[in-house]
């Protein structure tokens, strides 16, 4: 694999570890291809966020019969929960345009995504654009209660 397939892999990887990416060797380029749906005029970073955070769950819950456990590559085994999902989907969309240079529209669609939710988003905010004092600290404060700042 190479560039962001390497990328995706890491990720997926250090998630649900690697015996997980062995039954299911397809799921670096599924996921590739949900990402290159960004930037259609009809697929926000949000909705992509969203599609991938499913796929990503019905994926786990199928390959471990319902079990969601998961084998890390220390050996043992975890559950596999809604928020580590959406934690993975969340840093997997942010592949994609982390190291996009500043615009209005990503701008735009970045807030989006941090008020959905998104972790990755409000980082990204923070580091390259220019929130208002208010906005920088409600970033902070809901990062900072979440144990998201690194």
């Amino acid at each position: 694999m190479s560039g962001r397939l390497d990328q995706i892999e890491h990720l997926l990887a250090e998630c649900l570890g690697r015996a997980f990416l062995i039954a299911r060797p397809d799921l670096p380029y599924s996921v590739n291809r949900i990402l290159l749906g960004i930037g259609w005029a009809d697929s926000s970073l949000t909705a992509i966020w969203h599609r991938l955070d499913s796929f990503l769950f019905n994926t786990i819950y199928n390959t471990t019969n319902k079990q969601m456990l998961l084998i890390q590559d220390d050996h043992r085994k975890i559950r596999a929960t809604e928020d580590m999902i959406t934690d993975l989907a969340d840093r997997l969309v942010a592949l994609t345009y982390v190291s996009s240079n500043p615009s209005p529209e990503l701008e735009n669609q970045l807030y989006d995504l941090s008020r959905n939710g998104s972790y990755c988003a409000m980082r990204l905010l923070l580091e390259k654009y220019h929130p208002t004092d208010d906005e920088r600290e409600m970033i902070l404060r809901v990062l900072r209660e979440n144990n998201q700042l690194h």
